[in-house]
């Protein structure tokens, strides 16, 4: 639809001045949109961790807003690398391997670097299932050294950005630092190990119905049939109560 409705645009005298006029936005400004929002996917990333704010649904939330905005990010990236080839401000392989000066090859590797980590994120399930998820994890970690490469690479190559672009430049610093600040805190904390509760002594403890039955065959089995040919002790003799007692003659 995009490549279309720019088509549809090139035929005419102000479609053209329209696409000339969003080139030149998307050429000074897709690189700011796509670093304030992996800023905010960074940051988002961080707090999905913690578990002194945020709850369970809390975090899960995070998650999702954090790939969000990791695809809008990668999204406005590639926007911005083809606006400046586009341009001949860099050369098609320079957004790939660093070839100019030091800070747009520092973009190079921060671009080069965010694309892994978004495809890895996207892949974190066979990741899982292959029982690897510490290469998941340490791939995914290369964010913390792409993103600072890309605030470099925003501030000094090129022109001299703008108050307002400077301004986002810092506010993405301090949001970043902020969250970064709270998951050491979080991992900082001693891991609580919930004790089992103790049986109350004032009351007896539950029958297990399988070892009564057990206890009783046991002492069944442990008691001897009487036979038949066993000598018995004689049964005294009680007297009727209809016989008188014969009474002795004292001479």
């Amino acid at each position: 639809m995009l490549v279309l409705g720019t088509l549809v645009l090139s035929r005419s005298g102000y479609g053209v001045m329209y696409l000339d006029q969003a080139q030149a936005f998307l050429t000074f400004y897709a690189g700011v949109f796509s670093l304030v929002a992996l800023s905010i996917t960074v940051m988002l990333g961080l707090l999905a961790t913690e578990r002194i704010v945020l709850g369970i649904r809390q975090r899960v939330y995070a998650q999702l807003v954090h790939r969000a905005f990791a695809l809008v990010g990668v999204g406005f990236l590639i926007v911005h690398i083809a606006m400046k080839i586009a341009a001949g401000l860099v050369p098609s392989y320079g957004s790939v391997v660093p070839s100019t000066n030091l800070y747009v090859g520092m973009g190079a590797v921060a671009s080069d670097l965010f694309i892994m980590v978004i495809a890895t994120g996207v892949m974190r399930g066979r990741f899982a299932q292959a029982e690897r998820p510490w290469l998941w994890r340490g791939i995914h970690d290369m964010a913390y050294a792409a993103w600072p490469l890309s605030i470099l690479h925003g501030l000094a190559a090129g022109r001299t950005p703008a108050a307002w672009v400077s301004w986002s430049y810092v506010l993405c610093l301090l949001a970043v630092g902020a969250a970064l600040m709270l998951r050491v805190v979080v991992s900082a904390r001693p891991v609580r190990v919930s004790q089992p509760a103790a049986k109350p002594t004032g009351k007896a403890a539950p029958l297990d119905a399988d070892n009564w039955l057990k206890d009783i065959k046991r002492g069944l089995n442990t008691v001897k049939p009487r036979s038949a040919d066993m000598d018995t002790e004689p049964v005294p003799e009680v007297p009727s109560q209809t016989e008188r007692p014969k009474l002795r003659r004292v001479v």
